[in-house]
């Protein structure tokens, strides 16, 4: 028992997030974990949720990206591996590493629907990426800005709703390395930029333009992280019609199918 316990923690990867919270990650998403869930869940759970996961009169849709109990990954997880009272979902008593590939095998699904339910056109989305100069912080298929997340294969990692409030709430999540440090040396030079390292003696930042910077820390006469996102709120901006534009060609970013939304 006390081994079931010790694989299910390990199984569980946490990372620093936002304000020092801890955000888990699910570490299984290659495409033999996702063929494995895929496995996985018609033998388990499609009786009860369909075997497209959209759902059954005994189980919920899985393919909303919305969930009752929770859409991210440590929610699916905790779902599965612990049930949900009152209702059919039983306890799956899995290794931990199996329940991720389920984890794996229902973000999929979920992400593949929200895509096809995007109701904009991606070409003109990719018109307003460009104009809104988003491409100035972000990579797409290697073109563009290091400030923010390459975004090259976003569609496939994020589903509609989730792109959506990325782009609307940018300060919701933010991963470490893409925290901002902002520096006022000894001599009352200020430096400001995305964290990058850091030791005992040292620290390191890259500008908005992408030069890497290295300073000592002898050398510095205060230091803040500030763990809110580099990038605007402009979404809110955006009129109706234009973030459904911008949310497709984002959605249609999925790995070499970068060009898609051309």
């Amino acid at each position: 028992m006390r081994c079931k316990a010790v694989l299910l923690c390990c199984a569980i990867l946490p990372v620093v997030a936002q304000h020092g919270s801890v955000k888990v990650v699910n570490p299984y998403t290659s495409p033999e974990d996702l063929a494995a869930g895929a496995k996985l869940f018609r033998a388990q759970c499609a009786t009860c949720h369909g075997e497209a996961a959209r759902g059954t009169t005994t189980g919920p849709d899985l393919t909303s990206g919305s969930l009752r109990h929770g859409s991210s990954d440590e929610a699916i997880f905790l779902t599965i591996s612990k049930g949900v009272s009152g209702t059919p979902m039983p306890a799956f008593n899995f290794a931990g590493e199996r329940i991720w590939t389920l984890v794996t095998h229902i973000r999929a699904m979920s992400i593949a629907r929200g895509a096809s339910q995007a109701s904009g056109n991606p070409g003109e989305g990719r018109r307003i990426y460009q104009s809104a100069g988003c491409a100035g912080c972000h990579t797409v298929a290697g073109e563009g800005g290091l400030v923010g997340p390459d975004l090259s294969d976003v569609g496939s990692r994020l589903s509609l709703q989730e792109l959506r409030s990325s782009v609307l709430q940018p300060d919701g999540t933010v991963a470490p390395e893409y925290w901002t440090a902002s520096l006022r040396m000894s001599s009352g030079q200020k430096i400001t930029g995305t964290r990058l390292n850091e030791d005992t003696f040292s620290i390191q930042l890259r500008d908005s333009k992408g030069k890497l910077i290295s300073v000592y820390r002898k050398d510095v006469a205060d230091y803040e992280i500030v763990r809110k996102s580099p990038m605007p709120g402009s979404g809110a901006k955006l009129k109706t019609p234009e973030l459904d534009h911008l949310l497709a060609f984002l959605a249609s970013l999925r790995n070499s199918d970068v060009g898609s939304g051309q």
